[in-house]
């Protein structure tokens, strides 16, 4: 009996460190998803930006929720959303949002380039083109247009999500092959 338990507690303990497929080590973090902080009102535009312009998937529409506190900025009574939108290849870009609140404190945007302190969120393309075309249909805020970058080795734009975050996006330009 005593040998069935030290085999299961040394099959199963590990098991389950590394169920996530990493070996357990102290400190690890992982990446999971961006987060956005926003307000209720940009779900809309951000349906319009992540999915119809960036062929990201729509996890659907948020339910309400209240009930707890945040260190980020609001109480028990705030009302709160939170949805997310997957791209092909396994990123999220989820929204946290808060129903409009006088004390919730608005967002300064620039009116190019990024804030400081602010982040770009950068992200590669198949067929960025077309892509592009999408953002302009969908009157999306282009601070870059469809070009080559410094480095010639990619085309890439740079778009205003509708909760101001500056994104970048790329798409590698074929090279030739070396002789």
């Amino acid at each position: 009996m005593r040998t069935l338990i030290a085999f299961l507690a040394f099959a199963l303990l590990p098991a389950s460190a590394l169920a996530d497929g990493h070996e357990t080590e102290p400190g690890y973090a992982s990446f999971a998803r961006t987060t956005i902080l926003a307000r209720y009102a940009d779900l809309q535009p951000s349906i319009t930006f992540w999915r119809d312009v960036m062929g990201f998937s729509y996890a659907g529409d948020p339910k309400p929720s209240t009930g707890t506190a945040s260190p980020i900025g609001w109480d028990e009574e705030a009302v709160r959303y939170f949805t997310a939108f997957s791209s092909k290849e396994g990123s999220t870009i989820a929204l946290l949002m808060i129903e409009d609140d006088p004390d919730f404190p608005a967002i300064a945007l620039p009116e190019s380039g990024a804030a400081i302190g602010g982040s770009v969120l950068v992200h590669t393309a198949k067929n960025l083109e077309d892509l592009y075309n999408r953002a302009v249909a969908n009157n999306v805020t282009i601070l870059k247009p469809y070009t080559p970058s410094v480095t010639g080795r990619s085309m890439q734009i740079y778009l205003r999500a509708p909760t101001g975050q500056l994104v970048e996006i790329y798409e590698m330009i074929p090279q030739p092959a070396a002789e």
